[in-house]
């Protein structure tokens, strides 16, 4: 097994045709793809490749073995679509598939140092035999969220091209290869730059929740689907506490869900000896932990909307209708916990039962 030199690439949007299924290893993946390189035939274009959905289910993961296709390819369970471009750190991993998990760690290690946040992974197997395994080449893609550029999106959406040029100051010199202690530090800035710019949490949170990494599209669509069905909140939240750790528990009082976030490191939360152990412990966010040490943070509280934007994507994506969030307590106001609420349009209040379910 050996590792060849990291490297930041643009990738480009491809067709790709797909399977997806819940699988416990790595190996299980490696049987889809006869199957599915003779559904697709002629029209693959491309090296077979795997996409992982972390988080997606309970149990396994959820992968999609996929080839690059010139044409569509649509059968019970294969379908065609389009996979979006990406920038990504990438390796090169020579050997067996079983050694791999040594050159991600080693990935996952280089890109943690620098700036950004992975958003997700990909293998693309350049080469890949089954019989001869210590012939395989798989290139790693952890693909970049892009948190600046939503951002940047979020502030021209909301607060126009002149606020967005002035909290973006700087970015371009943010580069893949920065340091992570840079890129927080043009963050602290940026959310300086808003706090100058407007007093108004409503704006400050429709700018910052569309930054938050992406709730599971595959739970979303499950309890979407469960409400279409029942028609009923209690009904969605009691499949919310089937799985507390995803889900945290969310307690209704009328149209309003009271909630707090589950610690990062609940060892770690429980039994730190100091106030700061305790509070780095507990959050989530490594654009925000290095700012834990001291109360008040020098990173602004405004920071914590973007946090928001994962309870929002999945309410209303479960919904289809707005909902309205607001913080009780943040780490970066000095409390050792976040807690916030989650208002329901009022248009729901008659499908809720008079009761909390339990």
């Amino acid at each position: 097994m050996s590792i060849q030199p990291f490297v930041h690439k643009e990738i480009e949007a491809i067709q790709i045709a797909s399977t997806k299924i819940v699988v416990e290893k790595r190996a299980d993946i490696m049987p889809l793809f006869e199957p599915l390189r003779q559904a697709c035939g002629d029209a693959i274009c491309g090296p077979a490749m795997a996409i992982y959905h972390f988080g997606a289910v309970k149990e396994g993961f959820l992968v999609e073995a996929a080839f690059p296709v010139s044409c569509r390819v649509e059968t019970g369970a294969i379908h065609t679509r389009q996979l979006e471009e990406a920038r990504a750190w990438t390796a090169i991993h020579h050997g067996p598939l079983e050694t791999i998990r040594e050159t991600t760690t080693a990935l996952i290690e280089h890109t943690r140092a620098r700036a950004g946040t992975i958003g997700g992974q990909r293998e693309i197997y350049l080469v890949l035999d089954l019989d001869h395994p210590e012939q395989n080449v798989t290139e790693i893609q952890f693909t970049r969220h892009e948190w600046d550029r939503l951002l940047a999106e979020g502030l021209k959406r909301n607060l126009g091209d002149k606020a967005r040029a002035q909290v973006m100051e700087g970015i371009e010199q943010i580069a893949p290869e920065s340091s992570q202690e840079m890129y927080t530090e043009w963050i602290r800035s940026a959310m300086d730059t808003i706090d100058s710019l407007t007093d108004d949490a409503e704006e400050k949170y429709k700018v910052l929740s569309c930054c938050a990494h992406v709730f599971p599209e595959e739970r979303i669509a499950y309890l979407r689907s469960v409400y279409e069905q029942r028609r009923d909140i209690d009904d969605v939240l009691k499949e919310m506490y089937q799985d507390p750790d995803w889900y945290e528990d969310p307690v209704r009082t009328g149209n309003v869900l009271h909630m707090g976030k589950v610690p990062y490191d609940p060892n770690g939360y429980e039994h730190g000896t100091t106030a700061v152990e305790r509070r780095k412990a507990y959050c989530h966010c490594a654009f925000v932990r290095p700012f834990l040490d001291e109360v008040p943070s020098r990173m602004s509280p405004t920071f914590c909307w973007c946090g928001s934007g994962w309870y929002r994507r999945l309410w209303e994506g479960i919904l289809e209708q707005p909902v309205k969030i607001e913080h009780v307590e943040t780490l970066l106001n000095g409390n050792d916990q976040c807690t916030l609420t989650i208002t329901l349009p009022l248009a729901l209040e008659g499908k809720m039962r008079p009761e909390r379910a339990s």
